[in-house]
Formats: C-alpha cells, structure tokens, sequence
C-alpha cells in the first residue's frame, strides 16, 4: 500500500503580542526544559515534528528535542525515548515567521497516541508563539532534563508552545478532516485532560474508517477580524490548505463575530459580510480539492458571562440571518446543524441545559459528543 505524510496534529498558533489578554499569557523559556504532552489521531510507523517562530520578532533556537510515548503527568514511557533532529542536526535556528519540519522520526503510533516532546531551551526565547487553551497540562522543569523519565520538579504550563503540528507516514487513502473553528472547536468547556473536545469524540466516531482529525480551533477567534489569532479568511491557507493530507475541513465560525462587536464597542457586523467570508472559503477549499462542511452557529441567549453587550436583540438577529443562509447554500457540500443539535426546545435561542458548561455559550463533555455525532453525521462519505 502506498503511504504519504498525513497530519496527525496540529495546533493553530496565535501571536504572543495580542493587543489584548488571554486566560493563559504568553511567555518565555531560558535555560529550561518545556515537556508537552499531545494526542495523535492517525496510525503510523514514522512522525515529523513542526515548531514555529511564526510571530517571533527574533530567530528561536532550541538547543535538543525528544519525542516519548507518555505515560503520566510529567513522565514518559521508558525505552520509547527518540531524539528528534533537524537536516541532521539536534540544535535547530528558526527564523522569524518561518516554521522547521524534523526529520523522520521512527515511532510508531495508534489512534489516541499520546506523545510527550521534551524541548531544552538553551537560551532566552523571548515570548513564544502559543496556543492559550490546550486542555492538556503541560510540565516545565529547570535545565536540560529532556531524556530524563520523569521530569524533576515539574510547574504545570496550561498552554502549548512553538509545536505547531506532528505528521505521521501511513496510508495514501487515509482521510483527514480539519476542524478549524473557534472555542467550541477548541473544547472551551469540557473537562482538560480528558479529550473530550468535539474534533477528539469526532476521530473516535470515525475510528473505523481510519480517518485522522485535526483541532485548528482558536478561542475568541473570528472569521473576519483579528485579535483572537489572526482572522479566519487569513489563517485558513496556514492551517488547512498547506496541512499534509487533509479531504474535509468544517468551518465552525461566526460566533464570535455576531458577539464580540457588542461587547467590545464596535459596530455590528452585517450577515451578508459573513456569508461572503464563509463563501470564500468554501472556494478555497474546493480549489485545493479539499470538500467543505459549514456548522450553523450554536446559540448564546444568556451569555451574560461573555461580558455585556454579546447577546443583544440586533446579534440574535444576525445569527439567525447567518443560519437561514447556511441551512439553504449551496458553497458547501454539507451542513452541520449544531443550532438544532444543541438548543433548547423551550428556548430555541438557548443552549440546552444539558448541553451548557454554564456560560451559555460553550458546550460541556455532553455537548461535544452532540456536536460530533453531528458533523459525523453530516460528513460525505
């Protein structure tokens, strides 16, 4: 059977220098080593790793890297222990805004792998590309511990650093679908360390057929403005199109553009502008040959929590606008219909109580399961 490189994992990275603050800042590391733990979806019997310097204002130079299969908390697993190299060499350079692929690395992984990279940062980094909400704790210990088994003195980190994805050599027919999103996508909500994020529960579902699933959600992200990583139009050639492999995305974006306007002071954006942004990637999709499925947007009726002004008559409106056009277009090749999936009966503008983490806009463990049994649902064959 002929094999090629799939992305297995990817982590959609967003600029250290955000105008404004996220739950988990942004930071450095010198003379210390940051130990990662990610899950894989996808089998095979060789990984490359990528590390980004994309918002770096200065080159990054990470002194040695070695990848292990976890084993708890900040521990690996003995004897799986693998160094990771660059054109040869342990010590890898990045330029500002550019990202570095390793070399094949001869591990071999499952579906639901979970991989520990362990990465000594010999000099100062200045502040670091990341990704704030992981939902997977992180560990960081003092000097170069990278090959030691169980990291010493270990301070849980809360979000990711520098990797911006893991491919994985298998087979030429494996499906791969990207989920490119905002916090729902990302898994605000659910339980952290539990894999309970809507793209985990979907790679389960499509377990079967072999079908590998990446999480591209960034909380707060919008699809026509940036703040909350870069704007959904402008990251999708970065995070889907170039992604090794990939033959569905779905588009879960929208939300935080009806709301955020409200809550930050800014006028309200119109339906149709969204629509344009959403038809434009579809487009984009198709040209690459990749086959595009649309979400509807989730309700927020409540969404106290989010800050005043996001759910306000005028958002309501334009979110029902937006639905209407997603239920009945024909840019995408299919639609999820996470409004009907997710909202309450009673109170159609409300999540469903048994779906609601208690903010009113995100789903909890029970809610992900729904929106994944719904995309799985909806995905073409």
């Amino acid at each position: 059977m002929t094999s090629h490189w799939t992305a297995a994992f990817r982590s959609a990275p967003v600029s250290p220098h955000e105008p404004m603050p996220l739950i988990h800042p942004p930071r450095g590391f010198h003379d210390q080593t940051l130990r990662q733990v990610v899950r894989l979806s996808g089998t095979g019997a060789r990984l490359r790793v990528r590390l980004g310097n994309l918002y770096g204002k200065d080159p990054l130079t990470i002194a040695r890297i070695r990848v292990a299969a976890h084993r708890s908390a900040a521990a690996i697993v003995p004897g799986t222990d693998t160094a990771v190299t660059f054109g040869g060499a342990h010590r890898v350079t990045i330029p500002p805004g550019q990202e570095a692929i390793s070399d094949p690395v001869d591990l071999t992984t499952t579906p639901d792998t979970d991989l520990v990279l362990s990465s000594y940062h010999a000099a100062a980094t200045g502040p670091a590309d990341y990704h704030p909400f992981a939902l997977q704790t992180g560990y960081l210990g003092p000097g170069d511990a990278v090959s030691h088994p169980d990291l010493p003195e270990p301070e849980p980190v809360e979000s990711r650093f520098f990797l911006t994805g893991i491919d994985v050599l298998g087979p030429a027919d494996r499906p791969v679908v990207a989920a490119f999103g905002d916090s729902i996508t990302d898994g605000v909500g659910t339980t952290p360390g539990t894999h309970r994020r809507y793209p985990d529960l979907l790679a389960r579902r499509l377990h079967p057929v072999g079908a590998a699933v990446l999480n591209l959600g960034i909380a707060g992200n919008r699809l026509l403005s940036d703040v909350f990583g870069e704007r959904g139009t402008t990251r999708f050639d970065r995070d889907v199109l170039t992604a090794p492999g990939v033959t569905h995305v779905v588009v879960q974006l929208g939300l935080n553009d009806i709301g955020l306007p409200g809550m930050l002071d800014q006028p309200p954006l119109r339906a149709a502008d969204l629509i344009a942004g959403l038809s434009a990637l579809a487009t984009r999709a198709r040209r690459h040959e990749i086959r595009p499925i649309i979400a509807t947007v989730t309700p927020f009726a409540g969404a106290a929590a989010a800050g005043p002004g996001f759910d306000t008559p005028q958002a309501q409106h334009t979110r029902r606008q937006l639905n209407q056009w997603i239920r009945t277009n024909d840019a995408y090749e299919a639609v999820a219909d996470l409004d009907q999936a997710l909202r309450d009966p009673t109170a159609p503008a409300a999540l469903h109580p048994d779906y609601d983490s208690g903010d009113h806009i995100h789903p909890n463990d029970a809610g992900a399961q729904a929106i994944a049994e719904t995309v799985a649902d909806a995905l073409p064959a």
